[in-house]
């Protein structure tokens, strides 16, 4: 992930709260008045980098921390997802061996496994706060 940003506060333990800066309509203009600006959050300064209250920022976020975080949030549900196409038979077995097992019932399966470990990814990201800042890497545009 890489973002231009605009600073608009600074706070403690090199914590700086930034707005993004969203230039998806300007195409390839770079004139930061016009551009619209999105929700504040708050990003981290490893690198104490001299910025200020209203500069314009690039940010970028650890390639680790976005691998991590796109095997928890689409490859477990995928998995989970063959995996209940695979164990659907073995558990409607084990429950009644006497019924054959459909299709639909594997789909079933699919669907209720992917929707589980979805909601898991969900409630884990939603509601256990770890610290996922992204980074400042460099001053583009000062005033």
């Amino acid at each position: 992930m890489r973002n231009t940003v605009k600073v608009i506060a600074i706070k403690d333990n090199n914590a700086v709260e930034v707005v993004p800066l969203i230039t998806d309509a300007c195409i390839g203009c770079r004139n930061s008045t016009c551009t619209k600006q999105g929700h504040p959050f708050v990003v981290q300064n490893p690198q104490k980098l001299p910025v200020y209250q209203g500069a314009i920022v690039k940010i970028s976020a650890s390639a680790v921390r976005q691998a991590v975080q796109a095997f928890f949030s689409l490859f477990l549900p995928l998995a989970a997802a063959i995996a209940g196409y695979l164990l659907t038979p073995k558990i409607c077995t084990s429950i009644d061996s006497a019924k054959a097992v459909t299709e639909a019932t594997r789909i079933a399966g699919v669907f209720i496994a992917f929707c589980v470990t979805s909601m898991l990814v969900f409630i884990f990201n939603r509601f256990i706060k770890t610290e996922r800042h992204a980074a400042i890497t460099e001053i583009l545009f000062s005033s």
